[in-house]
């Protein structure tokens, strides 16, 4: 998809707000940390080219997919012990890859900081081969970290953030067509320049790959019954492991127990659906989601996202 000149800011205070604001991306997030949520989106498009820019006080769980064929890379940065980006840790400043073919999951911790850039491939393609010659073969990454010997992760963020910089403090500047397409051209060059055919690491050690293995089939049999009462032997006749393999599993993967993992994942779907469904009432929503209990899942709801449903609702029908 191309877009001549797009460019949006805003503070967000919801996790799947957050990912929302990425234009063109179909992701979902959950938060999984206690506390009110606090973020930042800056999303550019410029010509065949985008630019994005998050930030994000709470730990979050993100899947989805990228840019619709579009080759991206993004420099993540996490202080927060136990994040991953599909099943490889990351710690402090990290090169990543997306692809437009495959989904992608991050485990970021608070405090999380990224900066990306993607590229659509034919416009990319071209100039490839153009700078490298026509045999240079573009390869579409699979989602994971980068290693590439050389490469200046620091330049690569400076160019992205003078990028941002430009459209928040000048977007006009960018309306001139000579000076959209410069930039554009020297954002495709630094994604080229991390091209390789070594740079690409994928490969999982057998262990971490099959704990991820049983926490997937495990969270697909949770999304099929969410509304339904499950239980931990339930999830252990879907994912075929015993209670103790499914227990070492989340714990290591998601760093949270299944049964904890359940809960999370229905406080989101309520919180984003006390958006969407403004005529029932907060009983009718959390009930759909099985939360019996009300004033057990006030209690829950409130140390999760810090703020009593309620004040979640008034809040939002304050704004529209």
């Amino acid at each position: 998809m191309t877009e001549l000149l797009h460019f949006s800011r805003q503070l967000t205070t919801e996790a799947q707000a957050q990912a929302s604001g990425v234009g063109t991306w179909k992701q979902h997030y959950e938060q999984l940390s206690n506390g009110r949520f606090e973020g930042l989106s800056e999303d550019l498009h410029l010509d065949f080219v985008q630019v994005f820019h998050e930030h994000a006080n709470q730990t979050v769980l993100q899947h989805g997919l990228g840019r619709p064929g579009a080759l991206c890379l993004a420099v993540i940065d996490v202080t927060a012990p136990g994040s991953w980006y599909c099943g490889h840790d990351l710690d402090g400043r990290r090169l990543i890859a997306l692809s437009p073919q495959r989904e992608f999951e991050l485990l970021a911790g608070a405090g999380m900081d990224l900066m990306a850039v993607c590229v659509d491939t034919e416009p990319l393609a071209d100039l490839a081969a153009t700078l490298f010659g026509p045999d240079f073969a573009l390869r579409m990454p699979v989602p994971a970290p980068v290693e590439r010997s050389g490469f200046d992760e620091t330049a690569f963020t400076r160019l992205l953030g003078a990028a941002l910089s430009l459209a928040r403090d000048n977007l006009a500047q960018l309306e001139q067509p000579a000076a959209r397409h410069m930039l554009s051209l020297s954002l495709a060059d630094a994604v080229l320049q991390c091209m390789g055919s070594d740079a690409f690491e994928a490969r999982l050690p057998a262990s971490s790959a099959a704990r991820r293995h049983i926490v997937a089939k495990a969270r697909e049999y949770m999304q099929a019954h969410a509304d339904e009462p499950i239980s931990v032997p339930d999830l252990c006749a879907a994912t075929g492991v015993s209670r103790r393999s499914l227990q070492y599993a989340f714990e290591d993967v998601l760093h949270l127990s299944p049964v904890t993992y359940l809960r999370v994942m229905r406080l989101n779907r309520v919180r984003c659906e006390m958006q969407a469904c403004r005529d029932d009432t907060i009983g009718d929503i959390a009930a759909r989601w099985g939360f019996w209990h009300l004033s057990r899942f006030a209690i829950d709801y409130t140390r999760l996202f810090g703020e009593l449903p309620s004040a979640t609702r008034a809040r939002w029908f304050a704004k529209s």
